[in-house]
């Protein structure tokens, strides 16, 4: 097998595995939100899944730094999105 074509196979299935842990996040915000009534925002948790589905079907035929830019902020809205959910289910304000 090629390593550019290993390489692009890894990358792709690594940001599908992403944004399928961001929608199992969103599931467990909103849970959260519905069973204790803490607001939770669990709709805000789907944007970078949605980033993550855009990097994964290459929808838009990034080329160099615009798709790691976008992978990176995304990366990044992922992680404060489960450092919020944390924070509010331990209760620390």
């Amino acid at each position: 097998m090629d390593l550019d074509l290993f390489l692009k196979f890894f990358n792709i299935y690594s940001w599908a595995v992403a944004s399928i842990i961001m929608i199992f996040m969103a599931a467990i915000a909103r849970f959260y939100q519905k069973k204790f009534g803490i607001r939770t925002h669990y709709y805000l948790y789907f944007i970078p899944s949605i980033v993550f589905f855009i990097v994964f079907l290459q929808i838009f035929p990034f080329f160099g730094i615009e798709q790691e830019l976008i992978e990176f902020f995304s990366s990044v809205i992922s992680v404060v999105a489960g450092y919020f959910l944390y924070m509010k289910m331990v209760g620390i304000k």
